[in-house]
């Protein structure tokens, strides 16, 4: 099964020779709730988290390495990890990817390979409502002549209806030059059609031409985002849902941007986040307005610096209005060796605009001790500056030679206002 991380976001490292100025913005500790523990890394982890309110949220992703879970937050108490994949049949490999919730319940996203001997994989969804899971639902999608449908993102305005992004691959995955293109999935009064590709195919060695985001502020609008080659040079592409029609994907964005996260609270009130390429490495930043119309970029999450470099990129927003959003980010440390392994350094930190105003940023997680290094995979605001996150952390041993145990969380705070 091809997995592939799109969005990691550091928890704060300490010791680890980090030069963080934590005077420059306010340190929150978080509380953490750990959902579970896994001995080796890669056996389990969160993918993502949807909210239908503060307190009820559910969390899609994977345990026992390779096995689908979905996790279950109710009036603020989180439940143990379920297997949603049972009523499948027998298959040796799942995971859910995607997850969406809107206010009565959540629609999750995800694949599956049938036998050992399979290399394709199957997709399916599972909804959650009024408390219980339902059994999960294998998809058959027509792919044309592509190879595989990859999917990134979903979003629902309800358990029918639904968006999901992500690429189709035309090539055998093995291929050393593989060929891709910007795709888009659809589900309409509980009737899934077929991949759809918004542009051309793309093949480029390390590349993949994709969507990695999308936002629909009402049934039928939408703007996606990602990474691609339209017109030959790899960059940050859109593409645009009006009425239910999708235009092909286009690369209007300046060439030095790399976007990597959309929110839309209106079809012209929309958000991106990503990074843009400076002499030291990069910046975190966010740009509203529209496809095609992009304001002036404003940096974020700039009171956070590493070793006096600056790299840093803003991988999680969520947008209520358009001068209302908060978004997470990651500076990225060097990657120092310890012991003759190599650890890498990061930094996670929270940021949120109120009246067009942006704060300068909370570290999320911020702890003394026990917490080395981890990721946050998901973030999701069902109200104004509320939000949840889940990822995991890990610790190192003793004398810095191995990771210690993985563990998964899921945390609540209220960033920082401005």
């Amino acid at each position: 099964m091809h997995v592939r991380a799109v969005v990691a976001i550091g928890l704060a490292v300490i010791g680890l020779g980090l030069s963080v100025p934590v005077s420059a913005a306010t340190t929150a500790a978080v509380s953490v709730t750990k959902l579970s523990t896994s001995a080796s890394f890669g056996k389990s982890g969160p993918t993502s988290v949807a909210c239908m309110s503060v307190g009820n949220c559910v969390v899609s992703g994977y345990v026992s390495d390779g096995q689908a879970m979905v996790q279950t937050e109710r009036d603020g108490r989180w439940g143990p990890p379920i297997d949603p994949t049972k009523k499948l049949g027998k298959i040796v490999n799942s995971i859910l990817i995607t997850t969406s919730c809107y206010a009565s319940g959540c629609v999750a996203f995800g694949r599956y390979i049938k036998s050992q001997t399979s290399t394709k994989d199957e997709h399916f969804t599972v909804s959650y409502a009024t408390g219980r899971w339902a059994k999960a639902i294998p998809l058959s999608l027509n792919l044309g002549s592509a190879k595989a449908f990859q999917e990134f993102k979903i979003t629902c305005s309800d358990r029918r209806n639904c968006v999901v992004v992500g690429t189709l691959r035309y090539s055998n995955e093995s291929a050393s030059t593989p060929t891709y293109a910007p795709a888009v999935l659809t589900e309409k009064a509980g009737r899934w059609g077929a991949p759809r590709p918004l542009g051309a195919r793309v093949s480029a060695v390390g590349r993949v031409t994709e969507f990695l985001d999308v936002s629909c502020p009402s049934e039928g609008n939408c703007v996606a985002v990602g990474l691609g080659s339209v017109h030959g040079t790899y960059g940050s592409i859109e593409a645009v849902e009006s009425n239910g029609r999708w235009s092909d994907a286009v690369d209007t964005f300046p060439a030095d941007w790399t976007v990597l996260s959309v929110s839309c609270p209106a079809m012209r009130d929309c958000t991106v986040g990503g990074r843009i390429s400076s002499p030291s490495g990069s910046e975190a930043f966010v740009s509203s307005g529209r496809v095609g119309q992009w304001s002036q970029p404003v940096q974020v999450g700039k009171a956070w610096t590493v070793d006096g470099n600056s790299r840093s990129s803003a991988n999680l927003l969520s947008c209520h209005s358009a001068t209302d959003c908060v978004v997470a980010g990651l500076v990225d440390g060097p990657h120092a060796k310890r012991n003759g392994k190599v650890s890498m350094s990061s930094v996670a930190w929270l940021a949120s605009e109120t009246n067009g105003k942006w704060s300068n940023g909370t570290l999320i997680g911020y702890h003394s001790g026990a917490i080395n290094e981890g990721q946050v995979d998901g973030l999701s605001c069902p109200v104004v500056r509320t939000c949840e996150v889940v990822g995991q952390y890990w610790t190192e041993n003793s004398n810095l030679a191995a990771i210690g145990d993985i563990h998964n969380f899921a945390a609540r705070f209220t960033p920082q206002l401005p």
